[in-house]
């Protein structure tokens, strides 16, 4: 006995050795001079202008957001007198907890996503493998001791070396979309996006960040996953971003512009000096209200926001919106026996965010003739050519709850987990471009472009 104390007193202390300099996670650094990314040229039509956002779901969202690209990158289109893909055409995507693994992916390695991604995470036994780094290493357990190291920045280690293969928001690719992963910040206790103009804010470097870290912070459940935390280095710089002031004179719109911003408290580094960041479905589980609040960082002019990510020239504004809420648990309602907490948690998400979709896109919806007429007088007012007044927005949903009911009936019991069996996953695949391909509003689409 005396033997194995001294063995495991060595062994402990052993592991408490190793884990000393690794126990803090990555800190977001300083940003150190004021300078913004500009956006660098690409090959994609100056008058097509198509947003993707991705919903929340773990894997079950990820897989359907990735049928939706294979559609995309499947589908010809002429512009200009070229062929080219759809998928080409993808100006920006935002996205929420599981569908920012298929963003994150995408934006950093473009079409090896179609070689890889089923191998690297949707067919990978991610739930079991973060279960035993968390409760079967000893290494692991003296990490996770001193309350600074916790399960999220875990996870986030795992997607570093296993997912994204250690690359930093600066590695994502020059012709890549604009991508946004959207987060949601307990403090102020509304949506914060990876985003320079979100780090700005906090005078942060994005681009020094790891995409692995936002992507855990994305996607981090609570009471199964802890928040990733920020540091606020507002007191270290002078650097002010800049606001525009709001034109909307009705009540509604004002309310929404004073409440979005109050990104401005950060700058209050006394009583803000952390953000702890959960799951971005809590604030918005589509990925699209970060679209709505960059309109209003533009003063509520969607010719503003065109103009700061140089797409003023557009003629079609098509968002694509992929939707992966799951349906309701029929079983639940047959047994005697109490759900578990896995099973209440799932339900009590899914029951929030689906009502909150529904608002969310008929938001969405109601700014278009606002947005519209925003862009001809921009644009007539700019250069009064004859087509100056030409834009047309379409909103595309890819919706599970859309299903025919054969498909549906083998997807009915998906559970919101990051591990899925491969032939769900295959189903769910399929599923994301058969929905588009049903979309009469994508067809009409298409019918135009061709």
């Amino acid at each position: 006995m005396m033997r194995f104390f001294k063995l495991f007193t060595i062994t402990i202390f052993v592991l408490s050795i190793s884990a000393c300099s690794i126990t803090s996670p990555k800190m977001n650094r300083p940003l150190v001079s004021p300078a913004h990314k500009p956006i660098p040229p690409n090959d994609r039509s100056e008058e097509l202008t198509i947003i993707l956002t991705f919903s929340g779901g773990g894997t079950r969202a990820a897989a359907l957001s990735y049928g939706v690209l294979k559609e995309l990158r499947k589908t010809n289109i002429k512009i200009n007198n070229k062929s080219r893909r759809l998928l080409d055409e993808v100006d920006l995507i935002s996205s929420v907890s599981g569908g920012s693994f298929t963003s994150a992916y995408y934006g950093l390695f473009g079409d090896l996503i179609f070689r890889d991604f089923e191998r690297r995470f949707l067919k990978r036994r991610v739930q079991t493998e973060l279960i035993r780094l968390s409760f079967l290493s000893p290494k692991s357990w003296v990490r996770l001791l001193p309350g600074l190291f916790e399960r999220s920045d875990l996870a986030a280690e795992y997607y570093n070396h296993r997912i994204f293969r250690k690359k930093k928001f600066a590695d994502l690719r020059k012709d890549a979309p604009y991508i946004i992963i959207n987060a949601t910040d307990l403090s102020l206790g509304q949506g914060f996006a990876f985003t320079d103009y979100h780090f700005s804010w906090i005078c942060s470097d994005l681009y020094d960040y790891p995409i692995s870290r936002a992507v855990a912070a994305s996607s981090a459940v609570p009471i199964l996953f802890s928040p990733i935390t920020l540091e606020n280095h507002a007191a270290k710089c002078n650097y002010s971003p800049i606001i525009w002031s709001s034109k909307d004179s009705t009540e509604q719109e004002q309310k929404r512009y004073e409440q979005t911003l109050q990104i401005k408290k950060y700058r209050d580094n006394k009583q803000y000096k952390y953000l702890h960041l959960v799951d971005g479905g809590i604030a918005d589980n589509l990925g699209v209200r970060s679209l709505i609040d960059m309109t209003t960082y533009f003063g509520n002019n969607m010719w503003n926001t065109l103009g700061a990510y140089k797409m003023q020239k557009t003629k079609k504004l098509v968002f694509i919106v992929v939707n992966a809420s799951n349906f309701k648990n029929p079983n639940t309602s047959k047994n005697r026996i109490t759900p578990s907490t896995f099973a209440v948690l799932d339900a009590t998400t899914s029951i929030q965010s689906n009502k909150y979709n529904v608002e969310t896109l008929d938001l969405l919806r109601t700014k278009f003739p606002v947005w519209e007429k925003q862009i001809k007088e921009g644009r007539c007012k700019k250069s009064h050519t004859p087509d100056c007044a030409a834009i047309e927005m379409s909103l595309i949903e890819v919706n599970l709850q859309d299903l025919s009911a054969d498909k549906k009936q083998a997807l009915l019991n998906v559970p919101t987990s990051l591990e899925l069996p491969s032939a769900i996953v295959d189903k769910l695949t399929a599923a994301g471009g058969d929905l588009l391909k049903q979309s009469e509003v994508y067809q009409e689409l298409l019918k135009s472009l061709r």
